[in-house]
């Protein structure tokens, strides 16, 4: 699935920016909040993008340093219309328009079943399973992080599975670059703190 970004900044007090966007593809809606504490468990949010009478509620995410995201995948073309709940003030009642257009390109929406043992994409054009296993080439060094992305666009694959978190086995013995979470005083890693670089870098 082709990914369109549309990404719309929407600071304290200030204009919502607005850009294309198209079918099946990303809107993102950043905010600024709270960046002390553990933001992580402490702050909850969400956007519910709506349509007609269609709504889809779509959790938020904190991003680091008091950014805080969502991120929807509009299903039509159209007029849509977002507004997000929190409790939290600075996340709470923000609202925003955006028009999504007819999809382009290679973008044929998600996978989905189709006559209980096949899949095709959204748009009905067949979809054929190829895939492939690298296990952990997201946490090799970056040169061969790389050299892997290359091989990886030269190939007929259209499926890749691999890991997220770091893991020791036979072909996988060095340190990785990041870790997923921070680790406390006590030198052992604190689950309730991501560390957000390894985030970064993953995705």
């Amino acid at each position: 699935m082709k990914t369109a970004t549309l990404t719309f900044v929407l600071m304290l007090s200030t204009a919502l920016t607005a850009h294309a966007a198209e079918r099946w593809g990303i809107v993102e809606v950043t905010l600024q909040g709270a960046a002390a504490g553990n933001p992580y468990l402490d702050v909850q949010w969400s956007a519910t993008f709506t349509q007609g009478e269609r709504r889809i509620t779509v959790p938020g995410f904190w991003n680091g340093d008091g950014t805080y995201k969502v991120r929807f995948s509009p299903p039509t073309a159209g007029q849509w219309r977002y507004e997000t709940r929190s409790a939290t003030p600075a996340l709470n009642g923000q609202t925003g328009t955006f028009t999504v257009a007819a999809p382009t390109g290679n973008n044929h929406g998600p996978v989905e079943i189709c006559n209980t043992f096949y899949l095709r994409y959204a748009d009905g054009s067949p979809y054929h399973q190829f895939g492939t296993t690298c296990y952990a080439w997201v946490h090799q060094p970056r040169k061969l992080q790389e050299q892997t992305l290359k091989t990886l666009a030269a190939s007929p694959f259209n499926k890749i599975r691999f890991c997220v978190f770091p893991k020791s086995y036979a072909y996988n013995k060095n340190e990785p670059e990041f870790f997923a979470f921070q680790k406390g005083a006590d030198g052992k890693f604190d689950f309730s703190r991501p560390a957000l670089a390894f985030w970064r870098h993953f995705e």
